[in-house]
């Protein structure tokens, strides 16, 4: 990995160009700078890099300001999302009350235009570091901080374990990929502690109705993964019922309704027929809940193993009978070229190549003729 590569991602988000170049300057040599030109590009950037380790973002900006922001950064649904340092870049116009506005909706800290390097640098080196020492604590840990399961690091390090060992000893496994069905539209309706209540109660469930020797993991926000020793798709396919049905039974009560929530599953299995790394069964499974997440009903679906593309034989040679020739002329003199077989085509040129060479010989004979006879 290159010095590059390591260095922590901060994004600076400001409508003026002057003030993103300037604060890419003071930082570049220690950090890789990413920058926005508003809180909309800034928003898309947060969702799709998850590098980025603080924000350092104005207030006041067209399209989304740095206050709307800061609002879809701490109500993001996604943990890696919601918990990033943000650092607020005030200027002379932004009141007191303005900024006690954005302290209570969760900013971080506070810089002021014009800052200087000093400012920016200490802040940065702050935030990142305290963002990076969280990331590998979960690392080291390997443990899913909301609902106690294994992170998706430790999940595939185990996966690859009970791989190996399953084709060493010709045994097969099953990998799952399971998501709470609509979870975006709950957590848009029913809010954040909600949401969380949810993902809890359902790791919990996972974890009481699973064998000792199987591993489940919260993979994404709403997404878990089972890991299923000695289990083929048919019995993987039991399993799925069963947590399904205890998730189901589950009654969450909002303070207005109470409501109930399902699990849409994909299913994959390993035999000892498959040449596959812990890589291919996740992806398997990750197509099989896509797959899934379409249907309708009984949103349950299987990885289908791609069906072997069929080897075009080469056509067998058809014999070219002189009347077959014969016709072909005649369809080409008539004019009628796109009734001339394409099988025919090559036989006909060589015809007329022979052709061509006779009328050459001929006329280099009668010409040498009448030469020798001046």
């Amino acid at each position: 990995m290159t010095e590059q590569a390591e260095k922590p991602v901060l994004l600076i988000v400001d409508d003026s160009k002057v003030i993103r170049r300037a604060a890419s300057k003071m930082l570049g040599e220690d950090y890789t700078v990413l920058e926005a030109r508003d809180g909309l590009d800034a928003w898309t950037q947060i969702q799709q890099d998850a590098s980025i380790s603080v924000v350092f973002t104005d207030m006041q900006m067209p399209e989304m300001n740095g206050v709307q922001l800061l609002q879809n950064i701490r109500e993001s649904e996604d943990d890696r999302i919601n918990v990033t340092p943000v650092i607020m870049i005030t200027g002379v116009d932004d009141t007191e009350t303005a900024k006690k506005q954005v302290f209570d909706l969760g900013a971080t800290d506070f810089i002021s235009k014009p800052f200087d390097s000093i400012d920016l640098l200490s802040r940065a080196k702050s935030y990142a570091r305290l963002t990076r020492k969280v990331v590998e604590l979960e690392k080291q840990t390997g443990v899913d901080k909301l609902t106690g399961l294994l992170n998706t690091s430790s999940f595939t390090e185990q996966g690859t374990k009970i791989l190996s060992f399953a084709q060493r000893h010709h045994l097969n496994i099953a990998v799952v990929h399971l998501e709470i069905d609509d979870f975006q539209n709950i957590f848009l309706t029913y809010g954040k502690n909600v949401a969380q209540q949810i993902l809890v109660a359902v790791g919990t469930r996972l974890s009481e109705n699973l064998r000792t020797e199987d591993d489940a993991a919260r993979i994404g926000v709403a997404r878990f993964s089972l890991l299923l020793p000695l289990t083929n798709q048919d019995t993987a396919k039991t399993v799925v019922d069963r947590l399904r049905e205890a998730v189901n039974r589950i009654v969450f009560d909002t303070g207005t309704e109470k409501i109930r929530v399902s699990l849409v599953a994909g299913i994959t299995a390993y035999d000892e027929t498959d040449d596959l790394v812990f890589a291919d069964l996740l992806s398997h499974a990750e197509q099989a809940l896509e797959s899934a997440l379409q249907k309708q009903d009984d949103k349950i679906a299987y990885y289908d193993v791609p069906a072997p593309v069929p080897e075009i034989q080469p056509e067998t040679a058809v014999e070219t009978t002189q009347q077959d020739l014969i016709d072909a002329f005649a369809v080409l003199v008539d004019g009628r070229y796109h009734e001339i077989p394409e099988g025919l085509i090559e036989d006909m040129l060589a015809h007329v190549d022979a052709f061509v060479a006779y009328r050459q010989d001929n006329c280099e004979q009668r010409l040498t003729a009448s030469v020798d006879g001046l």
